[in-house]
């Protein structure tokens, strides 16, 4: 799961270390600057702020699970690539729904399909509240099948 912040009204990935909040962004920011790796290489469309906790709204993990024939299934690695490959791949640890949907045994207890997009129902954006949020409801957001596109991209 992907980990993000709310920060003055806006969503941003993140990354914590040492209890700090690392804020990263695409676009240039005022307060955030060029990300410099490990190796010292500068990268000029990734921007970095370093905030503190109580500089933000809300921490949370976000998944996104797919309906798939009506049923709610988890996905791996849904975002913007996922427009390119054309499909998502729904997990399961159901044996039935090996007969019901298809699914092929991954590992023992685990079972997979890939679904093409068009074949999706709808998505939904499981966002959870994180640190000092974790007690706050999980907010849950459908996406139907006709703004998925828009959605990931």
């Amino acid at each position: 799961m992907s980990k993000y912040a709310v920060y003055k009204n806006k969503d941003y990935s993140l990354n914590i270390r040492n209890n700090v909040l690392r804020l990263r962004s695409n676009i240039k920011e005022s307060g955030f600057s060029e990300l410099v790796d490990l190796a010292g290489n500068k990268h000029d469309d990734i921007f970095i702020k370093e905030v503190s906790l109580e500089d933000v709204e809300l921490v949370y993990e976000l998944k996104i699970n797919a309906i798939y024939q009506g049923k709610e299934f988890e996905t791996n690695g849904v975002d913007s690539s996922t427009l390119e490959k054309n499909y998502i791949l729904l997990f399961s640890m159901d044996y039935e729904d090996v007969n019901n949907y298809g699914f092929v045994k991954h590992e023992q207890f685990v079972y997979q399909k890939e679904v093409k997009l068009v074949d999706i129902d709808s998505l939904v954006e499981i966002k959870k509240p994180i640190l000092k949020w974790e007690n706050q409801p999980e907010s849950r957001k459908t996406i139907p099948n006709n703004k998925i596109q828009e959605y990931l991209s």
